[in-house]
């Protein structure tokens, strides 16, 4: 039976400035990017994959940045390693999306659906610039022994830096996806295995495409 707990609480508030190149973070109304979405139909030029996502589960709806904000940041949801119990690792990834034409903006957090155990991380910022490619981290099906696919993420900044988030300890990273060549990230979508219920083997996120904008 599945031990995890769900949390979507306050940490999807923040509101960020740039202070001397640096980031700051403080509480305040955080947008919501389905929100945003509404009032700005944007138009992205290309998609960007991996070719080693997990098989199970369905693509669930898109979530953009509005028009001209990119993705800067990310956090995750992550179930903890529960042992003999069912575990299913990754089961949500946010972004946090950005104007760098007004470093005093409000930040827009965008999400697809997301599984419904774990906790959300803290937010991982390129230091500089924007998300334009990743990497997936996947555990290939086990047969009759526990699946959890996704289990991690890394992404590649416009700076060159790579940045991570803490995952679970299953599987192999696959190789990086193609790189938005112009502006950056600016939406996501999720390929998810819906909750299967108690003393089933559940796996949440199996993969993962992003969307580029300029």
């Amino acid at each position: 039976m599945h031990t995890g707990s769900s949390d979507d609480g306050e940490d999807n508030k923040a509101e960020v400035s740039m202070l001397s190149g640096k980031l700051m973070c403080k509480p305040s109304t955080l947008q919501l990017g389905r929100m945003a979405t509404l009032l700005h139909m944007v138009q992205h030029y290309s998609s960007i994959s991996v070719a080693n996502g997990g098989p199970w589960g369905t693509w669930t709806w898109t979530d953009m940045c509005p028009e001209h904000f990119y993705a800067m940041g990310f956090s995750i949801k992550v179930e903890e390693y529960g042992g003999a119990d069912d575990d299913t690792a990754l089961n949500g990834i946010r972004l946090y999306c950005i104007n760098p034409n007004n470093t005093d903006s409000t930040v827009y957090s965008i999400e697809s659906d997301s599984g419904k155990f774990g906790q959300w991380s803290i937010i991982t910022w390129c230091p500089r610039g924007f998300l334009v490619s990743f990497q997936l981290k996947v555990e290939t099906p086990q047969g009759i022994i526990d699946d959890t696919a996704a289990n991690g993420i890394k992404f590649r900044c416009t700076s060159g830096a790579i940045i991570e988030g803490v995952g679970s300890t299953f599987g192999d990273y696959g190789g990086w996806s193609n790189t938005c060549i112009r502006g950056g990230i600016c939406g996501i979508q999720t390929k998810l295995e819906s909750y299967q219920g108690a003393f089933v083997d559940d796996t949440a996120l199996n993969d993962v495409r992003f969307f580029c904008c300029d």
